[in-house]
């Protein structure tokens, strides 16, 4: 894979659209990412992240990537042109964000969108349109997910430091992440936990077996003691212990079966005693009841004779009732008829004395006087109407007169407002005139207020820099003198090193053994020894302190220069003014800026009051035409209203006459014409109830006459109530009944010659005894089929375990071996995760060695420690550093700081050729370095560089991210990243540096943003 061209817009610090043309750097194959630290150099790889996968490593989990700093009408988008072999392509992505609306106020939200196309002769061809399906199509083209791509294309500061140096356990964790061994480790757990299950089972199966078996046995034990009659035959009754198997748990069974055949025989036998025993008792309850009976029945006979004369008189009481019952409707209506008649005489008489003093009771009269009185009082009613609506007339007439007045009133309203139209519409002419001259102001305003503000900022962050430069001059000074005092004394050592070699030398002489130096076996005049005594660990020792203090002055010169650096950049934008006057300035500019935006406001204002004042005036003249046609109307309805009062009044007074109102003649018509509904009423009354009485005194001496009853009072004397005859029905038959129940008894032939009455009490005792044996007979025989059932239950229990357990040892111990081999319980003491790590490590340090042999001339290489760890620590997973000046492995971290640096960027560059690799052989041909060359010194970093120049030899393009100054210097080809004033950054290229308003899309693209985004530039 290549990067050619990459393309963002309001993408993290990068507020304006800006392009980066890889291809351009193609020809040196090594280029410089340079800026200050914060600018947003790495925001360039999040950018290629986000554009082919979706999300950026910085961003991931992060709200959003969208530039805090775009405005409301800026998109956010990423787009991303590289090639695959002879294959170019181009995706194209969009974040989801919410921005401001363009017109209102509130928040629009921006969806995401991702496009992936690929070049076919001059057009290109649409491959994806989601946003998933890009991510996986990028996948599938690349053969890399996210994770290794960014391994194999990002060496980041300081990650592969940190895996160098880590312990077995942290470094562990590195690999699964990158080699992703979940699945092993899921596999290892998986078999860890069926060995738990099968042995859980197992045990489960075993703890069944012996319970069930124990409790078989227990229930033959309690069976057999209970058919033991005698204490020796109990002890001997029981079952041997033994272990639980098939012959055993057999054995059981068939005791257990033998008893429950006893115990149900046992219950059949005295079940018969028992149904015996109830069959004599119920003979001798049976002809004791019979005897009872008879004797009853006799007693009965004698108690009813003595009351049959009381029966007789009852009977001859209810005769004399049945008959005066029968002439009882006619009495009763004969006395009714009475009443009534009585009732509407003294009626008549009372609506007689009511009538009127001009009335005679007189029938015809009276008829002639009701009709005359039924028509004054409808002729009162209608007057009480009348009276009633006069209300309202008067309420109608007053409205009408009322709305007439204000319709003319509002008439000449109407016509004052036309008059003064003309005025109030010149002054806001003039109003909007003077804010539109006020408001032209606005951009010029604005642009003073931004410069005004980038300027002030740029003073503030200049003058902070004041305190951290003069600290900054005094690190390097200090730094510096520290270092030359360190070379000096390393100097002093050598020399004196060098001087005490050959005293040290013949130190060790002896006579007659050879010379190490000459090889002779004399030493006449052996060197003395020197005053000093200076070893080779007192030299290494030196150098180290020397190399330290180097580092400490190139950093306090780098930290200067970077410091300088942002000083001159801030002087610069400031422009040279102090702050009063800034502040002055900016104040005055930010002023004529609320000047201006309140003109427009109040334009605007202006031209809508206009446009609202002409409107109105067209309007008023329609309104002006209406209100003079409703004043006419008005006035119309207002005389008739007026005209329909006057003329109920009239009538109501002609209505009334002498009365004082409708309520007092309403009241006397209807009072005289009810008096005389009255009579008229009670004389028909009187009329019919005489004529009934004639027919009721008839009709009832009929009937006494028919029945052949006495006279009228004697009859009533002999009636009697329907329950006095109910009760007296009752008496006599419940008497009669009782006398022939009771002969009835005496007739029965069962009764005759019953002997004398036998004795029960020896019987029921029979009974309670022979019913107690078969109870207990039966419960014992029941508890038995219990036991029995139970222990069928427990037998098959015990013997699916026996059979579980012998059909499942085999897949137990294969279980279990292997859970144990694969969680780290094997000599190697490496569970399956490390294994397969540990392998893909020595693969790494096999690459990574390549790189390491070439950058220190062979002297460092990296070894796999395979070797067993303590303490519960991963195994197979050491890196030590073999020196081969000493041909002694150690351990990482003895490496020095430049050391440890080439060791990382070897490993680094191994971890990427192995992930490719894997990959399917996936060709990278661009790779970012971000590692921390600002601590190196002028060996490492020429041994680093000349790494790089083997890649850039290899047909890769290298980019390296950096802010050293040496690097700058060395790597002319650059992409630097500028803080811009007020925020934000930009993006300047070497050769060829591309300003926002310079860059024209290369292609048509077929998105819905390609034409706003390409106005936008």
């Amino acid at each position: 894979m290549r990067l050619l061209r990459l393309e963002l817009s309001a993408f993290g610090p990068f507020r304006d659209r800006f392009e980066i043309d890889f291809a351009s750097f193609d020809a040196d194959g090594l280029y410089l990412i340079a800026g200050p630290t914060g600018a947003g150099k790495s925001t360039i790889l999040d950018a290629v992240a986000y554009a082919l996968y979706g999300s950026a490593p910085r961003y991931d989990g992060a709200p959003h990537v969208r530039s805090d700093l775009a405005a409301a009408a800026d998109l956010t988008w990423v787009e991303l042109e590289f090639a695959l072999g002879e294959q170019v392509l181009k995706v194209r992505r969009t974040p989801e964000y919410e921005r401001p609306k363009l017109r209102g106020s509130g928040v629009t939200k921006e969806r995401a969108t991702a496009t992936l196309w690929m070049r076919r002769g001059e057009a290109w061809e649409t491959l994806a349109t989601r946003t998933d399906e890009t991510s996986t199509e990028v996948g599938r083209l690349l053969g890399l997910r996210k994770d290794e791509f960014l391994t194999v294309i990002l060496l980041a500061q300081g990650g592969f430091a940190e895996f160098l140096l880590a312990e077995s356990k942290s470094r562990k964790v590195l690999l699964e992440r990158l080699f992703g061994t979940g699945s092993l480790r899921q596999l290892r757990e998986q078999l860890v936990a069926d060995a738990k299950v099968v042995d859980a089972e197992r045990a489960s199966q075993e703890r069944t077996r012996d319970d069930r078996g124990q409790r078989v046995r227990d229930a033959a034990l309690s069976l057999l003691v209970e058919d033991a009659e005698r204490p020796a035959e109990r002890d001997a009754a029981g079952p041997a212990e033994r272990d639980v198997d098939e012959p055993a748990l057999a054995e059981l069974e068939t005791m257990i079966v033998a008893h429950v055949e006893r115990a149900v025989a046992r219950s059949v036998s005295a079940a018969e005693a028992e149904r015996a025993a109830r069959a004599a008792r119920d003979a001798a309850a049976a002809l004791v009841a019979r005897i009872d009976r008879r004797d009853a029945a006799l007693a009965a006979l004698e108690r009813l004779a003595g009351a049959a004369a009381a029966i007789d008189a009852d009977r001859a009481r209810l005769a004399d009732a049945l008959r005066a019952a029968e002439a009882a409707a006619a009495l009763d209506r004969w006395s009714r008829a009475d009443s009534r008649a009585a009732s509407a005489t003294d009626a008549l008489a009372a609506a007689g004395a009511a009538l009127p003093d001009d009335c005679e009771p007189e029938r015809d009269a009276v008829l002639a006087q009701h009709a005359a009185a039924v028509d004054d009082a409808a002729r009162a009613t209608a007057a009480q109407q009348l009276e009633a609506s006069i209300a309202g007339l008067e309420r109608a007439a007053t409205t009408a007169q009322r709305d007439a007045d204000a319709a003319v009133a509002a008439v000449d309203a109407a016509k004052q407002r036309r008059a003064d139209a003309p005025a109030g519409r010149a002054q806001l002419v003039d109003a909007r005139e003077a804010a539109t001259a006020t408001a032209a102001g606005a951009e010029a305003a604005s642009r003073r207020a931004g410069e005004a503000t980038a300027r002030l900022a740029a003073r503030d962050e200049a003058d902070a820099l004041a305190e951290p430069l003069t600290a900054a001059r005094g690190a390097a000074a200090q730094t510096a003198t520290a270092q030359r005092h360190t070379a000096d004394e390393l100097h002093r050592l050598q020399a004196a090193r060098i001087d005490g070699m050959a005293g040290e030398l013949a130190s060790e002489l002896t006579d007659g053994e050879p010379c190490p130096v000459c090889g002779a076996a004399e030493h006449p005049a052996p060197h003395p020894p020197a005053s000093e005594a200076v070893t080779a660990e007192d030299v290494t020792a030196a150098l180290d302190r020397s190399r330290r203090a180097l580092e400490r002055a190139s950093a306090a010169n780098d930290a200067l220069a970077e410091l300088e650096q942002r000083l001159a950049a801030h002087e610069g934008r400031a422009g040279g003014g102090d702050r009063t006057a800034l502040e002055a300035e900016l104040a005055s500019a930010r002023a004529a800026q609320t000047a201006a935006a309140d003109a427009e406001l109040a334009r605007d204002a202006a031209v809508r009051a206009l446009q609202e004042h002409d409107e109105h005036a067209a309007q008023l003249e329609a309104e002006l035409a209406r209100l003079e046609h409703d004043a006419t109307a008005a006035s119309a309805a207002a005389a008739t209203a007026a005209a329909r009062r006057d003329d109920a009044r009239a009538q109501l007074a002609d209505a009334l006459g002498e009365h004082a109102d409708a309520a007092a003649l309403l009241g006397a018509a209807t009072r005289r014409r009810d008096a005389l509904r009255r009579w008229l009423d009670a004389d028909a009354d009187a009329e019919k109830a005489l004529a009934e009485q004639i027919a009721a005194a008839a009709a009832g001496a009929e009937a006494l006459a028919e029945h052949g009853l006495p006279d009228r009072a004697a009859t009533l004397a002999m009636r009697a109530e329907p329950a006095e005859r109910e009760s007296l029905r009752d008496r006599i038959a419940a008497h009669d009944h009782a006398v022939a129940s009771a002969q009835g008894v005496l007739a029965q032939p069962d009764l005759a010659d019953l002997g004398e009455r036998p004795e029960l009490a020896p019987l029921e005792e029979a009974l309670r005894a022979a019913a107690t044996a078969s109870t207990e007979a039966a419960r014992a025989a029941a508890a038995g089929e219990t036991t029995r059932d139970h222990a069928a239950r427990d037998l098959g229990a015990a013997r699916d375990a026996i059979r579980s357990l012998a059909e499942g040892a085999a897949h137990a111990d294969t279980v279990r071996s292997l859970a144990r081999a694969l969680d780290g319980k094997n000599e190697r003491a490496q569970d399956i995760e490390t294994y397969v790590l540990a392998t893909r490590l020595a693969t790494i340090i096999d690459a990574a060695n390549l790189r390491l042999a070439a950058m220190t001339d062979g002297r460092f290489a990296l070894v796999h420690d395979e070797g067993r760890a303590s303490h519960g620590r991963a195994s197979g997973l050491g890196i030590d550093v073999l020196d081969a000046h000493t041909g002694v492995a150690r351990t990482t971290r003895s490496l020095s700081g430049g050391e440890t640096f080439l060791a990382s960027l070897a490993l680094a560059l191994g971890l990427a050729d192995v992930v490719q690799a894997e990959a399917g052989g996936v060709s990278l041909e661009t790779l970012f370095v971000d590692e921390g060359f600002g601590s190196l010194d002028q060996d490492t970093l020429e041994a680093a560089m000349a790494t790089l120049d083997e890649l850039r030899a290899g047909g890769r393009s290298v980019g390296v991210i950096s802010h050293v100054q040496q690097m700058q210097e060395r790597i002319p080809s650059r992409i630097r990243v500028v803080p811009m004033p007020g925020g934000g950054s930009r993006i300047a290229v070497t050769p060829g540096a591309v300003s926002p308003s310079a860059v024209t899309p290369r292609l048509e693209i077929p998105h819905m943003l390609g034409d706003r985004a390409a106005g936008r530039g």
